[in-house]
């Protein structure tokens, strides 16, 4: 049983996926496959929203989803856990935005680095750790791991590229 807080959230959460879904037309009966497509196109416009799923009642059990992403080599962003991937990013800061609107950048410094930034917090519980300098110094580690745990249906990064649970 959800507590009243728990409702209360949830029916704010569906109140801005309408008023997103309203925004970019979509009809929030429509079939994923449309919701996807009616992103990536907005995504491409450079328009960053998050669209969740609309769950259709309160018994529903939430999912619990863990993921870390880190940068491997200079070109790779790598996602491990609930969502196993890879992309490449060859000198780029690659924009990403989660399915609970939790927005950031990773990014291949000219330091020799992997930085991850958090721009917007959404629901998802985010967890950066940074290398030390000792480590970067030695080669040892040159990544920062950000660990996402919560209801995350999907990560969807510049041009368009989702990643979902497998």
């Amino acid at each position: 049983m959800l507590s009243e807080k728990e409702i209360s959230d949830y029916r704010e959460r569906v109140i801005k996926q309408l008023l997103l879904f309203q925004k970019l037309d979509i009809d929030p009966h429509d079939d994923e496959n449309a919701h996807e497509h009616k992103l990536m196109i907005a995504f491409k416009e450079g328009q960053l929203f998050a669209l969740n799923k609309i769950i259709s009642g309160y018994d529903e059990p939430i999912k619990c989803l863990s993921f870390t992403m880190y940068g491997a080599s200079d070109d790779l962003v790598e996602l491990e856990g609930g969502i196993n991937d890879e992309l490449g990013a060859y000198d780029v800061v690659s924009n990403f935005v989660l399915s609970d609107g939790t927005r950031g950048t990773i990014e291949y410094t000219k330091d020799g680095v992997w930085r991850i930034n958090i721009l917007e917090h959404g629901d998802v519980r985010v967890n950066i750790i940074h290398p030390t300098r000792d480590e970067i110094d030695n080669d040892t580690n040159y990544t920062d791991r950000a660990t996402f745990t919560g209801n995350i249906d999907w990560i969807i990064f510049d041009g368009g590229q989702i990643f979902k649970p497998r």
